[in-house]
């Protein structure tokens, strides 16, 4: 029997748009020469996505209890199609595959956080949606962005992906895998 005050534990989660493939693939590759090159690896820690709910804490009861409600949500939303065009940064320290300016998702990621919000009410609301899907995260140095901005902002890299179905990730020994994928309505 555990202690009374014991707590269950909390694992990191966070609900994304996994990038399908091949984009997937093609990320991955941009990911792994930013490691190689600029020595930027921590954006390999996770797949290719477009977060909507950053990273927030949960026992495994709060998720088994949000699951259900979130796979109702997402059944009521067709697919629909985004289009990724070129790169752009946050600062100096981050480097994006950027994602054109889309109506229905900016709904939707807000229709997403109030219904995550009736099950983690303490959560910190984040300053902004911004979709975007990253390759150099905050582990590329100030002294080698100029040389990896170069780079990134000299490439074309236009894709268009249907989504499909949500993800749900959690980190475990130092990475981030998909829990569960949730699909949208079928067609």
């Amino acid at each position: 029997m555990p202690p009374r005050n014991h707590k269950p534990p909390k694992r990191l989660h966070f609900i994304a748009l996994v990038a399908p493939e091949p984009v997937q693939s093609e990320l991955t590759e941009f990911k792994h020469l930013a490691r190689e090159r600029f020595g930027s690896g921590h954006a390999l820690n996770a797949p290719a996505h477009i977060t909507l709910i950053p990273p927030f804490f949960a026992t495994a009861k709060q998720m088994e209890d949000f699951i259900p409600q979130l796979a109702e949500f997402i059944a009521g939303y067709p697919p629909w199609e985004l289009e990724i065009k070129n790169f752009n940064r946050f600062g100096k320290r981050v480097i994006y595959a950027a994602v054109a300016p889309h109506p229905a998702l900016n709904d939707f990621q807000a229709e997403l956080f109030s219904l995550f919000m009736t099950h983690f009410p303490a959560y910190r609301k984040p300053n902004r949606f911004h979709p975007h899907l990253t390759v150099a995260h905050r582990d590329l140095m100030s002294e080698q962005f100029p040389a990896a901005w170069h780079y990134f902002s000299g490439l074309s890299y236009e894709r268009k992906i249907i989504v499909d179905k949500l993800s749900v990730l959690v980190h475990r020994e130092r990475k981030w895998h998909i829990r569960t994928q949730l699909p949208f309505k079928a067609d």
